[in-house]
């Protein structure tokens, strides 16, 4: 695996261990649990396999996409996670609190109100935006939503996340995002492979990566 540091202040230390047979960090990392990660796909529009039903709505929503016209799902398979930090007893993980960093802007959890339904106008609401996210989770997909991991290394995760990205990214040539964890001393790195544009995900759409690659 190509390790890269992508923040600044972490360049002096040393990551003695790729992704696979990893089972140590360095030393000044002795706290910090350290995810690895690929970004695998940007995606513009969800078809559910099983149609989901709102609440107050009529009709059920077969599919998701985008209010604005360059927004989209960046998905990320988690590939192994570090924790072998002298520090480190255990580490609980959970999901939902994985962000797309871009800038200084952060994107992660659906929002009301900026994704439209169907091919109509009817956007998500208060109500029913947690519906459609756990439904977007069981579309996209893979793994648990939490688990607590003990204190060593974890390889071949394959936990599978899709963040919503709601608009367009300024300047954003369709490279690595990068992600990052909020919460606890946590440092996430990708392992540099572009991820691939997929018009559209779930029923009758293209397949999403499972497993990253070495």
């Amino acid at each position: 695996m190509r390790t890269w540091i992508p923040v600044l202040r972490f360049s002096f230390l040393l990551l003695s261990c790729p992704l696979a047979g990893c089972t140590s960090v360095d030393t000044q990392l002795r706290n910090t649990v350290v995810l690895h990660y690929q970004h695998v796909a940007n995606v513009q529009r969800i078809d559910f396999s099983t149609p989901v039903m709102l609440p107050g709505r009529g009709a059920p929503a077969h599919s998701v996409q985008a209010l604005e016209s360059h927004g989209f799902w960046a998905v990320f398979v988690l590939c192994s996670l570090d924790a072998t930090g002298a520090g480190i007893p255990s580490f609980y993980f959970d999901a939902e609190r994985l962000r797309v960093q871009y800038g200084d802007q952060r994107y992660g959890p659906l929002r009301p109100y900026t994704v439209r339904l169907d091919d109509t106008t009817d956007l998500n609401t208060l109500r029913d935006t947690p519906v459609l996210a756990a439904a977007i989770a069981a579309e996209i997909g893979e793994g648990p939503q939490t688990q607590v991991f003990r204190h060593g290394f974890h390889a071949d995760l394959d936990i599978r996340v899709a963040l919503y990205v709601p608009h367009a990214l300024p300047d954003y040539s369709g490279d690595q995002l990068r992600l990052r964890y909020e919460g606890g001393q946590t440092m996430a790195l990708g392992n540099d492979y572009p991820p691939s544009s997929i018009p559209i995900a779930g029923l009758g759409g293209t397949g999403i990566a499972s497993h990253c690659l070495p």
